[in-house]
């Protein structure tokens, strides 16, 4: 069972690196759509959090299979019990720490929009249907212009993303690319935008 103490600061560590290590891949023009963008937050979060993923036997795992919905989450951060019996990894896996989806994308139309709410949706699948009490993260890198940056509306916000919910969000705001964190999770707010 992992802390609250733990559990706050890896979700520091992920809205950091979001803001920081992210956006300094992005302005050195390391990445380029999702897959590269994928294994950004997957080297500076392993790179960061390496010690707690030791000392906590946590593991960062990629295109992670949800069984209930059938679905795969880009990362996920899972606690593993290797006091266990078992012969594949999986079975190693007690708990879910984090779940994180990431897009990356520069359409404009509206088929782009519902492709990047796509992800939002199975988020709340994931809450809803897997049960999964964990902390939720929505990155997403939007390369156009943008009047602000925010795709959750008011309703998930103050519901079934109250608590669990944090939006990683980059976009063009006035010509620069910004990077911000919508954080509806409770967790460390004082790196709010």
């Amino acid at each position: 069972m992992i802390t609250k103490t733990v559990l706050a600061e890896i979700d520091r560590t992920i809205k950091e690196v979001w803001t920081q290590k992210v956006k300094h891949d992005y302005d050195e023009w390391y990445l380029l759509k999702e897959d590269s963008l994928k294994c950004s937050m997957y080297y500076h979060l392993r790179k960061k959090i390496s010690p707690l993923l030791q000392t906590h036997n946590l593991r960062i795992l990629p295109e992670f299979y949800f069984e209930a919905v059938k679905k795969r989450a880009d990362l996920v951060i899972a606690e593993l019990d290797f006091n266990q019996d078992g012969q594949r990894f999986s079975e190693y896996i007690t708990d879910i720490i984090a779940v994180i989806e990431l897009k990356f994308t520069d359409g404009t139309d509206k088929n782009t929009a519902e492709w990047v709410k796509d992800d939002i949706r199975k988020m709340k699948q994931y809450l809803q249907e897997c049960h999964l009490d964990c902390q939720y993260y929505f990155a997403c890198i939007y390369e156009e212009e943008c009047s602000w940056l925010q795709w959750m509306d008011r309703r998930s916000i103050n519901n079934w993303a109250n608590g669990y919910v944090t939006e990683l969000n980059a976009g063009f705001i006035d010509g620069s690319m910004a990077f911000e964190v919508h954080s509806y999770n409770g967790l460390n707010d004082d790196l709010n935008d």
